[in-house]
């Protein structure tokens, strides 16, 4: 039973609620753009979870044929006890790890984006986790089995989302065992004192014992996000900008020793004499990367990006798409929604066509794909709708997918990869 699917829906529900509540308590901690951006990296993770499933599985059976000593039971209440406690621990080190390790801190960078602190910062996950997987092979070999395994995995997962919410103040004893708002908060802060600290997933306990506990001070208000900024909106930079800047460094370096510790070392690591690929951090941590946009293209935006999820949410329930040309035009069609709302939100150049060419391929995608008589009428109507209003928009003149300043964005692709930062 997938637990996590069975959670979205409140998942969507809470963070609403979280919305409203900031609201009416005069402490809103959302803004409409880093919302995009965190619901459409988790939209992306769950679309690449779905596309190497069968990979994964085959993976686990040959760890189990070929390894594995016994064979517990499932019925067991110690075994579900156990695992839980023992995956925590795992999980532990391998968040460790995904900050400690550059190669693996490309894979996990994506969660700690977010210059805002929120229920939605939780689903902001990402869609390159190779190495997972390792962490779970040990609980194959002591023949722990894969329906409790996988219930636990997203049992952790569910219980971490509740801890993404600065609504909640520290609370009491509680704080010296279980991970919670208020430790969970340093952990994804930026200032120098709460840097890389705070791993646990469910049990702060570990954190304790291996010396990476922080408590949150109140004299140290936390700052969220990344030290060297992302600056952009575009969730596929978003997965892969720490390995853009890998690779250039990678090709340049000289020696295969030196090639070695860059993947394995510390992030930002450099030998002598080598000359960093990213920004240095900026002097004002507090600011947030906030391009002006205007609030109709905001509201188009998260028009096109609800129809987007709903597309999304739909593959998971097509069984019969699985591994077919139609799935993979449905996933590519998502990609290419997300990284359009992105190019809009960053205020990059050539939107109109580019958001032009993903309307009438969602026209085409609605006669072709089987996604259900009400979801294709969605899709190809909303399509079709919005070319109209993007063409009456240019004939009076009145691009609303512009904000005003049309110069912001426009340099060549190789420009963007330069000027960002990683």
């Amino acid at each position: 039973m997938d637990l996590i699917a069975i959670a979205v829906p409140f998942f969507l529900a809470l963070i609403l609620a979280e919305f409203i509540y900031g609201i009416v308590r005069g402490r809103n901690t959302y803004r409409l753009n880093d919302t995009i951006n965190s619901l459409s990296m988790g939209s992306l993770s769950s679309l690449s979870g779905l596309m190497i499933v069968g990979g994964s599985a085959l993976i686990y059976e040959f760890v189990v044929e070929a390894f594995a000593l016994t064979q517990l039971s499932a019925e067991s209440t110690l075994v579900w006890v156990a695992t839980f406690i023992f995956y925590d621990l795992a999980y532990y080190w391998k968040h460790r790890l995904g900050h400690e390790v550059a190669l693996f801190w490309g894979s996990h960078v994506s969660h700690h984006q977010s210059e805002d602190y929120n229920l939605g910062t939780a689903l902001r996950q990402t869609s390159i986790d190779f190495h997972g997987f390792l962490f779970l092979i040990p609980f194959f070999i002591v023949g722990v089995p894969g329906e409790v395994l996988v219930a636990t995995v997203s049992l952790n997962l569910i219980y971490q989302f509740w801890v993404h919410t600065q609504h909640v103040p520290k609370l009491g004893p509680i704080e010296w065992i279980m991970v919670t708002p208020s430790n969970h908060r340093v952990h994804h802060a930026r200032n120098d004192q709460y840097v890389d600290k705070n791993y646990g997933g469910v049990f702060i306990i570990w954190d304790r014992i291996f010396g990476t506990f922080q408590d949150e001070l109140a004299e140290e208000p936390a700052v969220y996000g990344l030290r060297k900024p992302l600056n952009s909106w575009n969730p596929l930079w978003a997965n892969t900008h720490v390995y853009w800047r890998l690779l250039v460094d990678f090709v340049k370096m000289k020696g295969l020793k030196n090639k070695v510790q860059l993947l394995f070392k510390r992030p930002g690591w450099l030998p002598e004499g080598y000359a960093k690929t990213c920004k240095a951090a900026p002097i004002d941590l507090k600011s947030k990367y906030d391009p002006p946009v205007a609030g109709v293209t905001k509201a188009y935006v998260f028009g096109q990006f609800l129809i987007t999820v709903a597309v999304s949410l739909s593959l998971a329930d097509l069984a019969s798409l699985a591994n077919t040309a139609e799935l993979w035009a449905a996933a590519g069609f998502i990609v290419l929604s997300l990284f359009a709302h992105g190019h809009i939100l960053d205020r990059r150049g050539h939107s109109v066509p580019l958001e032009c060419a993903r309307l009438i391929l969602a026209i085409a995608l609605a006669f072709l794909l089987p996604l259900g008589s009400t979801l294709s009428a969605l899709l190809g109507y909303s399509a079709a709708a919005s070319l109209i209003i993007l063409g009456m928009s240019a004939a009076c003149k009145r691009n609303i997918l512009s904000s005003g300043d049309q110069e912001i964005g426009k340099g060549s692709v190789s420009e963007g990869l330069a000027k960002a930062s990683v």
